[in-house]
């Protein structure tokens, strides 16, 4: 944007002086052309007097002085024709008398064709011959008598005019290069605002909702905007921070009277007669239930809370501990768990939220493989990402449902009724955004669910803070 702006800035009193200048450098050059063509035509007229003089009583010693003396002064040149077109007296031109005699100006003249403003006729075919022709009309005795020519070179005014689009080409240069000098500076002051936005939505998008602009750079209307930005960033943070803080409270509120509650059925046990204990161990379940979603809420409260600090996690060996523990709950139900690995894989990460990740994705394996299959964890190293893969067997997803699957409290249609929070892939995938990874749902080539979260790869740098990502 930098450089449009710069560009634009450039481009307009560039733009300007091209607008401007050429015109008035056009009309210079033709009013210079004009003011010669006066000038030559009232020198004619000086003429005239001596012309009658040679051209009624034959005089031509005077006229043949005067044009010397003419063209000593002047260095234009002037040629007197009688009325038939015959040449007089005068000095050459470039063309010749015969030549000269033929020219339109000349015949234009001896025909009296010519007005009060235009007595002088500026030739047509100038540039090529390259003489200015002028030819005035001499009236005796109000008869035409003759004509008098004055040729002027050309030269002079080109260098006159060539002066003039000098002129014009200078100015534009320094404005092209003012502009330039102050593009840049006038572009950063116009900008600055705009990238401390930029940045500052960038953060907030990153969850951190204390992001703010400054209000006092740049134009009036980047400020107006700023303090817009600022005051939808207070009541965003507003919102967000009341909403964590009844989460939070919720959970914790609700965790008492939910262990309250359990001991209390389970103190009834004793009185429950036999046909009751089934209802009693559903509601025992139930209360489990509960629980489990409350732990996944105050979970993902914590997840979502704000900027942590990240460190290496040997990816690698939590694996191997998770699979180890999980294969107690495997091995009951006739589920193989194996894992593979391309050897040592270190990731970037929060202290704590790996495990947890991996935690969701062999429960949710686990829980959908029928009895017999196997559940697969590989471990690939692709350079700047460690990805972790869980490959089971199971009913998996359609498009649909793993385009929904991480929302919160979403089940698929082949869960059990009553297992599960729909909060397990979203505290997964919340918790893969605070280290700057990701979560993939994909089909399994050979059926059943291919489940991967990815992270970024440690290489050896120092402790960082991840900004929050929100879910």
């Amino acid at each position: 944007m930098r450089r449009h702006l710069v560009a634009a800035l450039v481009a307009l009193p560039v733009a300007v002086v091209s607008v401007l200048g050429l015109p008035l450098a056009l009309q210079r050059s033709d009013e210079a052309l004009r003011e010669l063509a006066h000038t030559r035509a009232v020198e004619a007229r000086e003429l005239l007097p001596t012309a009658v003089d040679a051209l009624e009583r034959g005089e031509r010693t005077g006229l043949r002085q005067r044009i010397a003396e003419y063209q000593d002064r002047t260095g234009a040149r002037a040629h007197v024709f009688n009325a038939q077109g015959q040449s007089v007296e005068g000095a050459l031109c470039r063309m010749t008398p015969q030549e000269l005699a033929q020219h339109t100006v000349v015949r234009a003249a001896l025909e009296g064709q010519y007005t009060d403003s235009s007595d002088r006729r500026k030739s047509e075919s100038s540039s090529s011959s390259g003489e200015l022709i002028v030819a005035v009309p001499v009236i005796h005795d109000r008869a035409l008598a003759g004509v008098v020519v004055v040729c002027s070179s050309l030269e002079d005014l080109a260098l006159q005019q060539w002066t003039i689009w000098a002129v014009v080409a200078v100015i534009g240069t320094l404005a092209l290069a003012m502009s330039g000098f102050l593009a840049e500076p006038l572009a950063r002051w116009i900008l600055r605002p705009v990238r401390y936005l930029e940045a500052a939505a960038r953060r907030f998008a990153a969850g951190d909702h204390t992001a703010r602009v400054p209000v006092h750079l740049g134009p009036p209307d980047l400020r107006v905007l700023a303090e817009t930005f600022n005051h939808l960033a207070e009541q965003v943070q507003n919102q967000v921070t009341v909403q964590k803080a009844f989460v939070s409270d919720a959970s914790h509120q609700l965790r008492s009277p939910l262990v309250a509650l359990r001991l209390r059925l389970e103190n009834l046990e004793p009185h429950i007669e036999p046909d009751g204990s089934r209802g009693l161990e559903q509601a025992l379940d139930e209360v489990d239930r509960m629980t489990g979603i409350l732990n996944a809420l105050l979970l993902l409260a914590r997840a979502e809370s704000g900027a942590q600090a990240v460190e290496s996690v040997d990816v690698l060996a939590v694996a191997e501990e998770r699979v180890a523990s999980w294969r107690l709950v495997a091995e009951p139900r006739d589920i193989s768990l194996t894992i593979d690995s391309e050897g040592d894989l270190v990731a970037s990460a929060v202290a704590g939220t790996v495990d947890q990740i991996l935690d969701v994705f062999l429960d949710n394996a686990l829980r959908m493989s029928p009895a017999g299959s196997t559940v697969r964890v590989r471990l690939i190293d692709d350079g700047a990402m460690v990805a972790v893969q869980f490959i089971d067997s199971g009913p998996g997803m359609n498009a649909a449902e793993r385009a929904r699957a991480c929302d919160r409290f979403w089940r698929g249609a082949k869960a059990t009724s009553g297992e599960g929070s729909g909060l397990g892939l979203a505290i997964a995938a919340s918790l893969a955004r605070v280290n700057s990874g990701h979560v993939l749902l994909e089909e399994a080539p050979g059926g059943g669910l291919h489940a991967e979260v990815r992270l970024p790869a440690w290489r050896h740098r120092s402790s960082t803070v991840l900004p929050l990502h929100q879910g």
